[in-house]
């Protein structure tokens, strides 16, 4: 999983990034709440790790940011504290789990897993900055909307759900193909993959000479 580690003290920010690179997490860390917010409006997390002891910007600002931006990414407060009053600040502000300090780095990890087989259970996909809601069929570009026609919407949707795998042009012309006919479909997919690219990035979806094409390795 991609996770943002918010937390300012070096050791204990790098002890963490540390044991869950070796757990085949990807970790961004981020020292303080400015600079979290900023990394937050450009990249898709699946987890956000958030010290409550911060330099720059309040713990409390910086979950309430991140919930007005509709962000479904959950979030657990790592933290010295532990009194009920405090426990009840957190879920007031949108955190969805606490960790006190200091803790062993397999109790953090479990509930990582914890959260993230909870997660799995939602109705979308995540691919590095691009976001596919599959119940409201829309698509996010670092959590901006993009607009897609349905056949695009589709076409996207076969990829991210096959990552790394080869998927021929007939296979994806019979995923977007409705009532309409093959062969008018089959002159038209390669217009469907160019908006795609040109709507999220250049070398998104890759062309497999003489079969089809896929996203990621």
């Amino acid at each position: 999983m991609k996770i943002l580690l918010v937390e300012d003290h070096k050791t204990i920010a790098n002890n963490i990034k540390k044991y869950l690179e070796l757990e085949w997490h990807n970790i961004l860390v981020a020292e303080n709440g400015l600079y979290a917010l900023e990394v937050i409006n450009h990249q898709i997390f699946d987890i956000i790790l958030l010290d409550i002891m911060l330099p720059g910007m309040d713990w409390i600002s910086i979950c309430k940011k991140i919930r007005e931006k509709k962000l479904d990414v959950p979030i657990i407060m790592t933290t010295a504290k532990w009194e009920l009053e405090d426990k009840l600040g957190w879920f007031d502000c949108g955190a969805d789990d606490y960790i006190v300090k200091p803790f062993d780095l397999k109790e953090l990890e479990a509930r990582i897993n914890a959260i993230s087989k909870r997660m799995s259970k939602k109705d979308f996909i995540e691919y590095s900055d691009i976001r596919l809601d599959k119940d409201q069929k829309k698509i996010f570009k670092k959590n901006k909307e993009v607009k897609t026609t349905i056949k695009e919407f589709l076409i996207l949707e076969l990829f991210l759900d096959n990552i790394g795998k080869s998927i021929s042009r007939t296979s994806i012309i019979e995923e977007i193909r409705g009532n309409e006919n093959i062969f008018e479909e089959d002159s038209k997919l390669d217009v469907y993959i160019s908006n795609l690219r040109k709507k999220l990035w250049k070398n998104l979806i890759e062309t497999i000479k003489w079969f089809g094409y896929k996203i990621g390795s």
